[in-house]
């Protein structure tokens, strides 16, 4: 399966599934079976986003927000 992304999607949702695993999962996904392919996934976009080692990271996520809001 392929599930393509922008560069602004990908930076975002990576973002967002790590603070979701900083959290209990067990509180926010009820079944465990859905752990693993969200670990799958933030770990592929963690592998291919560079922007999450940039020293202006915060400007990039809130930027990519930014563009994203506008889409709707």
């Amino acid at each position: 399966m392929t599930i393509k992304l922008t560069s602004d999607e990908a930076l975002v949702l990576s973002h967002w599934l790590e603070s979701l695993q900083m959290t209990d999962l067990s509180r926010v996904v009820d079944d465990p079976a859905v752990w693993a392919p969200i670990r799958r996934i933030a770990g592929t976009l963690d592998k291919a986003l560079s922007q999450l080692f940039a020293a202006d990271y915060d400007q990039r996520l809130e930027a990519a927000r930014q563009r994203l809001r506008a889409e709707d």
